[in-house]
């Protein structure tokens, strides 16, 4: 039978779920997409610490732990086994996460090494902390990524999900981290080129090739290398998509001049530029500039204003108090989800 494949929101409200349960959850899902990034940001939502245990590095015998030869009181000798560095502190009494990295990476040897671990929370006579919670991650089969499959014992307990990469997901992760607008408005003009499952390829596209596009983009001078120093990391054809977008930012009207003047700055007519001018527009978004910024959105499309306010509701989430915010949910968002005419229906 095949496990649920969820939504980042949605997954981590059952991490949280489960925790309560006291049942460990596994997460699967294609590389790069961002697994262990849910759990992190779960981890901070409720303060707990994260300790990471790397499956794939671990033999069988070192979840146990190293052994040591300690004296006994009698003068004989026996060994004991050490508790493992990354394993939490047994005495705890905060909150932890416990991330076993890469389980379906490991040897089924080790998988099955990890058996009392996820269940019973202890191997030996260690125990981890009352208030530990399991969450393991790792690459399906059919990534190509070296994965074996989980032996039944295992995931029997285990409660089990595979993540669903969606594209609002990976833009209010990209907006709540400050990236580059640029590659916001381009993933939603594009947005079959956010991931692509063909693990065949030599670069893998995936949020996290995205993620380096970001990182890299602030450090590229020389405009006749940028096509292969972004095809490094998300492939030529993506690349050189990217780069003819990356051409259009001089055809943008400024935000300077749309906050001064929202009545008389020209709407592009390009499609591709409105959601450049959209997403940048968006990251522009304060107290301040909200209300002449939003007086130029309404110019636009109920597409571009829906899109707009989705991320701006992200970047600046108090606006949803203001007058012009209601005004604009009366009228527009009525049209396109429903509900009465009086601004009831709220926009999410």
């Amino acid at each position: 039978m095949s496990v649920p494949k969820l939504r980042t929101p949605d997954l981590t409200q059952e991490i949280a779920i489960n925790a309560k349960a006291g049942i460990s959850t596994y997460i699967a899902g294609p590389p790069g997409v961002g697994k262990s990034q849910i759990v992190h940001q779960f981890a901070k939502t409720i303060d707990a610490k994260v300790y990471e245990l790397r499956a794939n590095l671990y033999d069988p015998v070192d979840v146990r732990g190293g052994l040591k030869v300690v004296e006994q009181d009698d003068g004989t000798y026996r060994t004991r086994y050490g508790v493992p560095e990354d394993f939490p502190p047994t005495n705890t009494l905060d909150t932890v996460v416990l991330l076993v990295e890469e389980l379906a990476q490991a040897s089924k040897a080790t998988m099955n090494a990890l058996l009392q671990l996820l269940l019973d929370k202890g191997v030996g006579a260690y125990k981890l902390p009352p208030n530990t919670i399991i969450v393991a991650t790792g690459n399906r089969v059919l990534d190509r990524a070296g994965s074996n499959e989980i032996p039944s014992p295992v995931r029997n307990r285990l409660a089990q999900y595979e993540l669903e990469v969606q594209l609002d997901d990976v833009v209010e992760y990209m907006f709540k981290h400050n990236y580059d607008p640029r590659v916001i408005s381009f993933l939603r003009y594009r947005p079959n080129l956010l991931h692509n499952d063909d693990m065949s390829q030599q670069v893998i596209l995936s949020p996290r090739s995205w993620e380096f596009v970001n990182k890299k983009l602030p450090y590229i001078t020389n405009p006749k290398t940028m096509l292969a120093s972004l095809a490094s990391v998300i492939g030529q054809g993506p690349a050189g998509e990217f780069v003819t977008y990356l051409e259009i930012e001089n055809k943008l009207p400024k935000a300077e001049a749309i906050i001064a003047s929202p009545h008389s700055v020209a709407i592009p007519k390009e499609g591709h530029i409105r959601y450049a001018v959209t997403t940048m527009l968006s990251s522009k978004v304060d107290k301040e500039t909200f209300k002449p910024i939003l007086t130029y959105m309404k110019r636009l499309d109920p597409e571009y204003q829906t899109l707009f306010m989705k991320d701006v509701l992200i970047v600046c989430p108090e606006v949803k108090h203001t007058p012009e915010f209601n005004s604009w949910s009366a009228i527009t968002a009525t049209q396109i989800f429903g509900g009465s005419s009086d601004g009831t229906r709220t926009f999410n």
